[in-house]
């Protein structure tokens, strides 16, 4: 055999090897950056489970705004920056609209045909679920019908402050429990908090149910599923405590064939089962612990800026009308009260790393291939502090949001995400904006505020806590003097 000869059979017989090397190294090419991964554990020890959005934000700088974790054995597409997360949320939304549920959050009876944050897929009862909830609690129409449960527990808020004045209370306690009664009151036309001994129960139970629609340990590495038994006893247990919330409640409307008028005729009438309607109610319970951090955060920025909370103040008393009343309804024209509540969400989003998304079938961001069920994270951080677009992007400055700026928090803005974007974004985004509204502007026309022991505001800690949300290390714990008697009144 000559030279040619044997160099045309070689080709023939290694092309198969020289085009899956060529191939390969085109997918390679096209996956997104990433720090390298340890074997077994991944990127794990790279992330503080303290700070995980500061961490990921760190990676970010070195790897680009889409790049590749791998926690245990799960590869992790992780988003940076506006515009890759104007692709995920917008131009793939339809790529990209599945939720990983964790194994966890299915030891839960009819969990799938109840949730709506962490459903798998959009499906038919999920598209069904979410209009209900909106119809019934969200729309223009339902916020004014409800206005008047809203004001009664704003009330018993600025009672229970204007019965501690010049104490310490704790005031994160006290804007949760103000928050759940009054939602409450709108699913089942109770309150499920009947003393102030039972705002840590019920905010513990939440928070364990909420910590199983998060993966976890036995989510990212398989082999450990035959330990899961220890979790599931724990699921079992926190459903069961929240069993005793609703179930008792759920049955006497069942039995006594009463309709009250809200949430829970709805969803009876739509022939939800009790398991159906307590996953609901858990999930949406849940997310009033979002509402009371972007609170507690708010309330903590202006005590510390004393320029801010004076700003707030005076428009506020301009808003009181000759006759000592302030009308909920004016609240959504005040542009300061606005610009400091969107701050705050900037500043301090209630959850940085919001449930990751799904691919349901492979797609490009920002020319990095994403496979079929990989999954897909957004650092909500990372782009609420870009110093390319924010200003002194660390600090407290409500006035970046005044005069012809129409940057909003609803999802269409992509450089401030504090609820999410696309056809999975945050469905109560109405209802929050509407109590953090009426809370601060409660508390900060009603009320002058201290720091226990003389403390100077500027020096209050604003040390973070990563739990199921990202909160205040400690809880704000205030002083409240009556500053200014007014009344309220609703639509």
């Amino acid at each position: 055999m000559d030279a040619k000869a044997l160099l045309f059979s070689l080709a023939i017989i290694f092309s198969p090897l020289i085009v899956f090397l060529i191939s390969n190294n085109r997918r390679k090419a096209c996956n997104p950056p990433g720090p390298f991964s340890w074997p077994i554990v991944g990127n794990l020890f790279q992330i503080d489970p303290k700070k995980p959005h500061i961490s990921l934000a760190k990676l970010a700088e070195s790897y680009g705004p889409v790049m590749t974790i791998k926690l245990g054995s799960r590869h992790i597409i992780v988003a940076s920056s506006p515009a890759a997360a104007k692709e995920i949320y917008k131009t793939h939304d339809g790529d990209l609209t599945g939720r990983y549920v964790p194994q966890m959050a299915q030891y839960s009876p009819d969990f799938q045909t109840s949730a709506i944050a962490v459903s798998d897929k959009c499906t038919k009862n999920w598209r069904l679920l979410r209009g209900i909830l909106h119809s019934s609690l969200f729309t223009s129409k339902a916020l004014e019908s409800h206005s008047e449960i809203r004001l009664e527990k704003t009330r018993d808020m600025l009672g229970f402050f204007k019965s501690r004045n010049g104490e310490k209370v704790n005031f994160t306690d006290v804007i949760y429990a103000t928050i759940v009664n009054t939602w409450t009151r709108l699913f089942v036309s109770e309150e499920i908090i009947k003393s102030w001994e039972e705002v840590g129960e019920i905010r513990d139970i939440t928070r364990k149910l909420v910590e199983f629609a998060i993966p976890g340990l036995f989510d990212l590495f398989p082999a450990l599923s035959c330990l899961s038994f220890f979790g599931k006893k724990k699921i079992d247990d926190s459903l069961e405590a929240s069993r005793k919330i609703w179930g008792e409640i759920i049955q006497k409307r069942r039995d006594e064939k009463k309709q009250m008028g809200d949430y829970l005729d709805v969803l009876i009438n739509n022939s939800f089962n009790d398991n159906q309607i307590c996953n609901h109610f858990n999930e949406l319970l849940s997310t009033a612990e979002t509402v009371t951090i972007a609170v507690e955060w708010a309330m903590a920025e202006l005590v510390k800026n004393q320029d801010s909370f004076a700003t707030l103040r005076k428009e506020l008393e301009k808003a009181v009308d000759e006759g000592g009343v302030l009308q909920e309804r004016q609240l959504s024209k005040l542009p300061y009260l606005q610009a400091v509540i969107k701050e705050a969400l900037r500043l301090h989003p209630p959850t940085p790393l919001f449930l990751p998304r799904s691919a349901i079938q492979s797609c490009q961001v920002m020319n990095y291939e994403i496979p079929k069920d990989c999954l897909v994270l957004v650092n909500f951080y990372t782009l609420a502090t870009d110093p390319t677009f924010w200003e002194d992007p660390l600090s407290f400055k409500p006035e970046r949001f005044m005069g012809n700026n129409n940057l909003d928090v609803k999802g269409t803005n992509y450089q401030v995400l504090p609820f999410g974007a696309g056809r999975r974004i945050c469905s109560g985004i109405p209802l929050a904006i509407q109590e953090m509204q009426l809370l601060i502007a409660a508390a900060v026309l009603g009320f002058n505020w201290s720091l226990p022991c003389g403390k100077d505001p500027s020096q209050l800690d604003m040390a973070e806590y990563f739990g199921t949300t990202l909160g205040l290390e400690n809880p704000l714990q205030l002083i409240p003097n009556t500053k200014y008697e007014f009344k309220m009144e609703g639509y």
